[in-house]
């Protein structure tokens, strides 16, 4: 923030890239655990890694990753953060509730709150609890991704690419535009440089998820299956 000549406040917003290393460099102060790709060159797991979880205690990564971007975006001019009490993750009660959280929101126009989301998971047989992320907008239900999606030995592909996916998250979300979309049994979510989407029964395929989202963003009228929500944000940064 600066004054100009006339004595008018100038506010310079931060880029996204800025932020993401500025993300970076707060992160690296905490010296938190880090650990290879135990399967690199797409190398098959082993059978007994799929029922084992090594040090659960080290995905705790996800939290503080979130934290640190929690942080960061705080500390920017027209951005406020919430913290929320413990609730449940979703409304019909399958992914249970998250224990701590904030709600991040934009004072820009178009803008879909950002809801970071901690959550302990208790794992037979082991006295530490697995940390695990959940990433959503709007509301705790409304999800984007959940870090890791399975804590087990079989699934892991190293910490690097856990840190990866919560900055791609986030920042698809906060560098704009996104889009997310939700039906009975499908949902897809949408980015400028890619999308996903899943479902469980009948819905469009991901062809036509992709087209909604991208008539959405523009400002078209779209003509969503019955039941469907849509949720589209501009960007929070410059």
């Amino acid at each position: 923030m600066r004054s100009s000549p006339r004595g008018h406040i100038v506010v310079r917003m931060v880029r996204l890239g800025d932020l993401q290393a500025q993300v970076a460099v707060s992160y690296a102060r905490l010296r938190m655990p880090s650990w290879p790709n135990p399967h690199p060159g797409m190398t098959s797991p082993r059978e007994e890694e799929y029922s084992r979880l090594t040090e659960p205690e080290r995905y705790g990564i996800v939290h503080t990753r979130a934290r640190v971007w929690a942080s960061r975006l705080g500390d920017l001019s027209g951005i406020e953060v919430d913290t929320l009490a413990p609730a449940p993750l979703d409304d019909e009660g399958r992914l249970g509730r998250f224990d701590r959280g904030v709600r991040l929101t934009s004072r820009r126009p178009g803008t879909l709150p950002l809801l970071l989301l901690e959550r302990d998971v208790r794992w037979p047989g082991l006295a530490a609890s697995l940390a695990v992320l959940h990433i959503s907008v709007v509301r705790p239900e409304v999800a984007v991704e959940m870090l890791p999606d399975c804590g087990c030995d079989a699934c892991d592909s190293g910490s690097d690419d856990l840190l990866d996916a919560v900055d791609q998250t986030i920042g698809n979300v906060v560098g704009g535009p996104f889009v997310v979309l939700r039906g009975k049994n499908w949902h897809a979510s949408w980015h400028p440089d890619g999308g996903s989407s899943g479902r469980t029964g009948p819905g469009p395929d991901h062809a036509e998820l992709m087209e909604f989202c991208r008539r959405l963003v523009v400002g078209q009228d779209v003509r969503l299956p019955a039941g469907a929500e849509a949720f589209v944000g501009r960007a929070w940064l410059d």
